[in-house]
């Protein structure tokens, strides 16, 4: 429980100084990103008119090495102050939201244990992952950050081969203690198929690409918005109690998003599907912006509150 009694409160006394010492780096620091970017701008502009369009080297490329290089350059420029910002602003929200929550910015979920789930089977051919929070909310062990993972298609064939990445999954991921050893592995996830093709959607469901038999459950809402899969239609209805399907379900409508979940080896994964930045400075609006740094605290409390709202600190099952 934090000492202040509001988040006003807080943020006048603990984050308000630091806010409006980056502000002041960030407006000096502006002017150095739009230096550079006028004079990328010119000097491209320089080359279109002044390199010959009759030469064996591509006009286009010095160009487009211009613009990338004043690109890099610029984010470089503005690294610093938004780094900053992360250490000295997030992590204290962090700690006001939820007493030892820890965080590091430029770490995140580890690939392996976002793999292991098993809620994606395409193949992580590329994973980064930032903003990473971890610390024990009542008696569980949590741990989420923002991932996004790609898989990776390749067309042609010798020289004319190309690879192209498509997303798997862009969002939060949380991994947290379900204090229960599992035998098998359970998967939930957003029943699209019957949704999109109604009674022959759900034949579609019984391919489960991997993950287990179809299992079915005696909730007809809960069916209407998720298909599970698992390996042992026994121990899956064990874990999917009616309480928890419920919860599931409310979990689901408070965020308005997909929204997966995994259980496996005493814990559950839950990837939330989000497009967005959460943790982010916006280059050119202030820093010490209160609705702002409030509408991140309610983001982080709701990350935080999957705890309570899949009850999990309620230990009615023991590690065996």
């Amino acid at each position: 429980m934090s000492r202040y009694g509001t988040f006003r409160e807080f943020y006048e006394k603990e984050l308000l100084p630091d806010l409006e010492s980056i502000d002041m780096r960030r407006r000096a620091t502006n002017k150095k990103v739009l230096t550079v970017l006028f004079v990328t701008a010119a000097a491209v502009l320089a080359e279109l008119l002044l390199i010959p369009d009759n030469t064996d080297f591509p006009k286009s490329a010095p160009m487009i090495i211009t613009a990338f290089a004043g690109l890099v350059a610029a984010g470089i420029v503005s690294k610093n102050y938004r780094k900053e910002y992360k250490e000295k602003i997030i992590a204290r929200i962090a700690g006001y939201a939820e007493e030892g929550l820890t965080y590091k910015p430029d770490a995140s979920i580890a690939r392996y244990d976002f793999v292991k789930s098993r809620i994606f089977t395409l193949s992580c051919d590329r994973y980064s992952g930032e903003d990473y929070f971890r610390g024990r909310i009542g008696k569980t062990e949590t741990e989420f950050s923002e991932v996004h993972a790609m898989h990776r298609n390749t067309s042609g064939t010798g020289s004319q081969q190309r690879d192209n990445y498509t997303t798997i999954f862009k969002g939060i991921f949380i991994i947290a203690d379900f204090n229960k050893n599992f035998r098998t592995h359970t998967v939930v996830l957003p029943d699209t198929a019957e949704k999109l093709f109604g009674k022959f959607g759900q034949s579609l469901q019984s391919v489960s690409f991997g993950r287990g038999k179809l299992i079915r459950l005696e909730d007809p809402r809960f069916e209407k918005e998720f298909c599970v899969y698992g390996d042992d239609q026994i121990e899956s209805r064990y874990i999917l109690t009616p309480s928890l399907m419920e919860r599931i379900l409310a979990f689901r409508e408070k965020w308005k998003t997909k929204v997966y979940l995994s259980f496996l080896d005493s814990k559950v994964y839950i990837a939330i599907s989000m497009n967005r930045d959460l943790f982010e400075l916006r280059p050119f609006k202030p820093a010490a912006d209160f609705d702002f740094l409030e509408e991140t605290l309610r983001f982080l409390t709701l990350l935080t509150g999957v705890v309570d709202d899949l009850n999990l600190n309620t230990r009615i099952w023991t590690k065996e």
